[in-house]
C-alpha cells in the first residue's frame, strides 16, 4: 500500500467515525472514544458507555442505519476498579478461562480457580467481564461463570 492509499484510508476511517458519531449524537448518545469499523455492512463498535441502557440505545441507533446488516458490539462500561467489586467463579468444577479478548475465539492467557474470587474491572456489553484474578492476571471472562458476592 502506497502513502496515498494509507492517507486515503485514514481519511475514510475518520469520516466513518464522524458519520456514526453524528448518528449517535442525534439519538442523544455521546461516546467520546467511539471507534467504528465497517466490513461489508457489519459494524464493529467500541468505546465506553456509562451504563448498559446507553449501550443498548447506541446499538439500536446504529442498526437502523442504511447498509448496516449487523453490529458487533465491543462497548464497555466505565472502569470499576475503585469500587473493588468481587465476583465468585461459579464454573461446574473446572477452572475459568481468562482470555485476551471478549469471546471464546480469543487466546487463553490465564485461569481462575473454581470457587475463587476475581475483581471486576469492567463490564462489557456483550456478557463478558474484564477481571483481575487473585494472582494478578487481567483479562476477559464470560459473565455466565461469575456471580456477585
Amino acid at each position: 500500500m502506497g502513502l496515498f492509499d494509507q492517507v486515503n484510508k485514514g481519511v475514510v476511517n475518520q469520516q466513518l467515525q464522524n458519520n456514526y458519531g453524528d448518528v449517535l449524537k442525534r439519538a442523544g448518545i455521546n461516546i467520546p472514544n467511539l471507534w467504528v469499523q465497517d466490513v461489508k455492512g457489519t459494524l464493529t463498535v467500541a468505546g465506553t458507555v456509562p451504563d448498559m441502557a446507553t449501550g443498548e440505545r447506541a446499538v439500536a441507533a446504529l442498526k437502523g442505519q442504511p447498509g448496516v446488516v449487523n453490529v458487533f458490539n465491543l462497548l464497555e462500561m466505565e472502569d470499576l476498579t475503585s469500587k473493588n467489586i468481587k465476583m465468585k467463579v461459579v464454573t461446574q468444577s473446572s477452572n475459568l478461562n481468562i482470555r485476551k479478548g471478549p469471546g471464546t475465539d480469543y487466546e487463553i492467557i490465564g485461569k481462575a480457580k473454581h470457587e475463587s474470587q476475581v475483581q471486576l474491572i469492567k463490564r462489557m456489553y456483550n456478557d463478558w467481564y474484564y477481571v483481575r484474578t487473585e494472582d494478578g492476571t487481567e483479562g476477559f471472562s464470560s459473565a455466565n461463570y461469575l456471580q456477585s458476592l
